[in-house]
């Protein structure tokens, strides 16, 4: 960002370093694995429009948000940045510099503040996955499942629902860590889950579609 708090750089920072780069790779994806991310990705499915409370940390500083789904589109709200998408375009309000970036949505991206609809499918080939063993996690009894190459996830034991992932962030030689506070299924969806120009009025557009 050109101007803005602390809080409002570090979310700009955010958003450029939760690009991870996923890939195929040859090695072992065991069943016990695969059953926990098939019932995962289940429970997700059958939740209708939902909410996830969430936290980003990075190197020790950490972001709280939460972000509603409804199928392809979703809205991201955190102190500083508000996302919305209608499946196909992306608005990327930054309130402290009054600026709104427009874009297509890339639908290989599965980060929490670019593409959360995808935050929980490990399952489409991008990641081959082993079972960990158990873990605790947040005082949460969990099953840790290692993304090859890219991180970790921890399922809960009692709710199969997730409670941490834990990307592997080479360039910063640390992890981003997301922790899952609390996910609400069949949630109603207000006029304010759909972007309005109007409650904008003033910033600055820019349109990279």
């Amino acid at each position: 960002m050109r101007t803005g708090t602390p809080a409002a750089i570090y979310m700009k920072r955010l958003l450029l370093i939760l690009v991870v780069t996923l890939f195929s790779v040859s090695s072992f994806a065991d069943e016990k694995s695969g059953a926990l991310l098939g019932a995962l990705k289940q429970k997700i499915a059958e939740m209708g429009p939902y909410r996830v409370e969430f936290s980003v940390t990075i190197d020790g500083e950490s972001v709280e948000g939460k972000y509603e789904v409804s199928g392809e589109s979703y809205l991201v709200t955190t102190p500083e940045i508000v996302l919305y998408c209608d499946g196909m375009t992306k608005w990327e309000v930054h309130l402290i510099d009054r600026e709104v970036i427009i874009d297509e949505v890339d639908p290989t991206d599965r980060t929490v503040l670019n593409n959360p609809t995808r935050l929980f499918d490990f399952l489409d080939g991008s990641y081959t996955h082993r079972y960990a063993g158990p873990a605790l996690i947040n005082g949460v009894n969990c099953n840790k499942i290692e993304l090859h190459g890219v991180g970790d996830a921890y399922i809960s034991t009692a709710t199969g629902l997730p409670v941490r992932l834990s990307y592997r962030m080479a360039l910063l030689g640390t992890d981003a860590v997301i922790d899952v506070a609390h996910i609400t299924p069949h949630i109603s969806l207000g006029a304010e889950f759909n972007y309005n120009s109007a409650r904008y009025e003033g910033f600055e557009v820019i349109d990279f579609r």
